[in-house]
């Protein structure tokens, strides 16, 4: 990139920081509130338990409007986890005291409470965990989290943090930020190892806008390797090692999709930087229906929602299930010659739902494609399979047979798959018994998600 292209990302770069940096008013309010919670607490914790605040907001890279606060209790480290984990939860009822504060028990490995406090407007997470000194010593993975804390503010200089958090702005405007399961995004602390590897926005953006698989990364070192024996370790081909822990790959969770997707967009804003390719599509709730339908009209597809009722258990659990049934119904749909071009799953209210955009089209007959002519058995195999073809092809020397579609319409086969008899009875907690398929039409309470989730599929 050219000087000039360079000073128009870095002008993005500062005009992006300054909307999302914390004011000093806003830094101040929430180290009030730190202080006020941590006062709390010294009165609550048993004595020899320590208080610690983590997370993004102790390491200086949150955004404006994100001062959620992460307290760690830690004990010592000898402790049994079945005892902390009881006082841990003790403490959390105890903070959530006043009339009209709120808490919720959350799970990790072990359980935690998530607080409201409602004097304070704030919501905290505390969480007990083992005092180490060394990632060796856990007992459980968070015990690794104020190492984190450690690591980061000891080599992150105050531009870096700054970069930090334009990064997560970059990786939020296109749903690429967050641990969770149902995004597989970029968690914050690998955002900041990333800073810190690169040494600034520009030159992470630049190694990934030119980075090959597998890759490899090392912060303790900041050099970046294509060592096969870490690959197999990691059983990944995006590996960012933890400098607190050689065994972990900070960048397990990040899936193949999201990874694929910050390189697309990174090479996009190299290429011509502009704040609409930073700040990615967005759209209103107001025009969300017409959105919709101008989309099916101008790919000519036909949408299909499937809402099943889904258990009251953790994001952790339901999510997985919900993505792995899309691309089992995905496959199936292509079996029969029904092409998905994109397909999304989200929850809302104890209802889970699974979007398909595909051709809208009937299909009454299929194409399948077998052996080579000169491939005698197998040719013959092929050919006692498919008993009562509509016409046997020969193309150039490859046997196909044109046979009727089981399945001549989308729709058709939708109905199989809530009837249970295609995908089988083993779906775990979600199933799609009482489910509802809508064919065509999306229903306009249900408009906002699905283009939400459509858009987050092509936001580049």
């Amino acid at each position: 990139m050219d000087n000039e292209g360079r000073s128009k990302a870095n002008r993005i770069f500062e005009r992006v920081l300054s909307e999302i940096k914390p004011s000093k008013e806003e830094t101040a309010e929430t180290i009030a509130h730190i202080n006020a919670v941590m006062a709390r607490l010294k009165l609550i914790v048993d004595t020899g338990v320590d208080i610690r605040v983590v997370g993004s907001v102790a390491r200086g890279t949150n955004m404006r409007g994100y001062a959620d606060i992460d307290i760690f209790v830690l004990f010592d480290k000898n402790s049994r986890k079945e005892d902390i984990v009881k006082r841990g939860l003790q403490y959390g009822r105890k903070l959530a005291s006043g009339k009209n504060d709120r808490l919720e028990i959350k799970y990790a490995e072990h359980p935690y409470t998530r607080i409201w406090l409602d004097d304070l407007g704030l919501k905290i997470d505390l969480v007990p965990a083992l005092k180490i000194g060394d990632a060796r010593e856990r007992g459980t993975a968070v015990d690794r989290t104020p190492l984190h804390n450690e690591f980061i503010n000891a080599n992150l200089t105050d531009k870096q943090r700054d970069d930090t958090r334009v990064l997560k702005y970059l990786l939020k405007s296109h749903n690429l930020y967050g641990a969770e399961v149902k995004i597989g995004g970029f968690p914050g602390y690998l955002c900041e190892l990333l800073i810190h590897q690169f040494g600034s926005l520009f030159k992470t953006l630049e190694f990934f806008s030119v980075a090959s698989s597998p890759i490899i990364l090392d912060p303790r070192t900041r050099n970046s390797t294509k060592d096969e024996s870490l690959v197999k370790k990691f059983n990944s081909n995006f590996i960012v090692i933890d400098p607190v822990d050689g065994d972990r790959n900070v960048a397990a969770g990040v899936s193949r999709a999201s990874l694929s997707r910050f390189i697309l967009l990174a090479r996009m804003f190299l290429k011509k930087p502009n704040a609409e390719t930073f700040y990615g599509r967005g759209f209103s709730s107001i025009s969300a229906k017409q959105l919709v339908d101008q989309f099916v009209k101008q790919t000519g597809s036909g949408l299909y929602l499937i809402e099943t009722t889904v258990p009251d258990k953790s994001e952790d659990v339901v999510w997985p299930q919900l993505k792995k049934n899309a691309g089992l119904i995905s496959n199936l749909l292509a079996r029969y010659g029904y092409e998905v071009y994109l397909s999304a799953v989200w929850v809302k209210a104890r209802k889970g739902y699974l979007l398909f955009s595909m051709p809208d089209d009937k299909i009454p007959a299929i194409l399948r494609k077998g052996p080579e002519v000169f491939m005698r058995k197998a040719a013959e195999n092929f050919m006692r399979s498919h008993r009562r073809p509509i016409a046997t092809i020969v193309r150039d020397s490859t046997l196909c047979f044109l046979e009727s579609n089981p399945y001549p319409s989308a729709t058709a086969l939708f109905k199989n798959v809530l009837s249970g008899k295609l995908l089988g009875s083993k779906r775990n907690d979600v199933t799609f018994k009482g489910a509802r398929l809508f064919a065509g039409k999306i229903p306009k309470n249900l408009a906002f998600e699905a283009y939400s989730e459509m858009l987050k599929k092509i936001t580049i």
